[in-house]
């Protein structure tokens, strides 16, 4: 069984809030230069490319992937006690 970990992800262009739900309950931080940083909880690399998936599915230009050491303070309660879901549906 793997252990959850947290990622970080970049891609260029701000996204709304509304994507943070449609994800599976992700920070969404937009910065000053023109992308967005996604932090999520996930439980395996299926969940992850799930997550890939999603954003590929938006025609986001993917700019990083950087798996964490450590929990974010960025990342909501629901996403460190790994409620966290990708699924659409």
């Amino acid at each position: 069984m793997s252990t959850p970990t947290s990622y970080e992800i970049v891609v260029s262009g701000h996204l709304d809030d509304r994507w943070s739900d449609w994800f599976g309950d992700v920070a969404l931080r937009r910065s000053g230069d023109g992308t967005t940083c996604i932090t999520a909880r996930v439980a395996d690399q299926a969940q992850l490319y799930g997550l890939l998936a999603g954003l590929r599915d938006l025609n986001a230009t993917l700019l990083s992937v950087q798996a964490l050491l450590t929990d974010s303070s960025a990342v909501s309660p629901a996403v460190r006690e790994g409620r966290s879901q990708t699924n659409r549906g």
